[in-house]
């Protein structure tokens, strides 16, 4: 009876180191910024290149290894230029089409916090290669960007520039996105580790703007991204 005990708790020990309710994901993305601008006011919206660092903590929500919760931390770099009215100190604010030739470049730095729901279609703790899909929600925080503006090569602005989002969550630099996305999952089972790439898109729920007496009024920017993710869980 002892050794059945005892062969019993060891099994149950081994069960619970291999099969761990949280678990860690590193991961870097590439991002493609979709970007609309007020079309009264700007024209010839381009993305800047732009990426993604993330760490999340994966949480097992079911025996089956199948569903999880995860959560985490992301900064993300992204940015927009196109072209606009400049107005110098002084100067009327005539809106003619010969004076929408300022380029204005705008950089975006960003901590974003994930929330997201998991559920892998094959059971990770059996399967070498597994696929998934998740969807969720994140929260945003614009913490510094930068705005220039130059004519014909020659910079007029390059400042500091903090930016508001139009309908803010909390406080005028946080909103939110809604994500949704697909991925594909090497795994290596007896150690519960994994690589993985991710296909993911970000909608964001509010446009950001920035106010300057130089730039035309409600300058909103509207953002989406789309990530292509690559990374580990360890």
């Amino acid at each position: 009876m002892i050794i059945y005990a005892q062969e019993d708790g060891g099994k149950q020990l081994r069960n619970k180191r291999e099969n761990p309710h949280v678990k860690t994901r590193i991961s870097v993305s590439p991002v493609l910024g979709i970007y609309k601008t007020n079309t009264h006011h700007a024209t010839a919206a381009k993305p800047k290149m732009a990426f993604n660092i993330s760490i999340k903590e994966e949480i097992r929500l079911d025996q089956h290894n199948k569903d999880f919760l995860m959560i985490g931390a992301e900064y993300m770099l992204h940015g927009v230029s196109f072209n606009s009215y400049y107005f110098y100190s002084d100067s009327l604010q005539i809106y003619t089409a010969d004076r929408l030739k300022y380029n204005y470049n705008l950089t975006v730095h960003e901590l974003d916090f994930p929330i997201l729901v998991k559920h892998s279609f094959q059971k990770e703790t059996n399967s070498i290669f597994s696929n998934y899909m998740f969807a969720g929600y994140c929260y945003r925080w614009i913490f510094e960007g930068n705005l220039s503006v130059s004519d014909s090569g020659n910079e007029l602005i390059n400042q500091y520039e903090l930016y508001k989002f139009k309908s803010p969550a909390f406080n005028a630099v946080n909103s939110s996105f809604l994500t949704a996305g697909v991925g594909f999952q090497k795994n290596t089972p007896l150690r519960h580790n994994a690589v993985f790439a991710e296909l993911q898109f970000r909608y964001g729920l509010s446009p950001f703007y920035f106010n300057e007496s130089f730039a035309p009024s409600s300058m909103y920017t509207n953002s989406h991204f789309v990530l292509l993710t690559v990374g580990f869980k360890i």
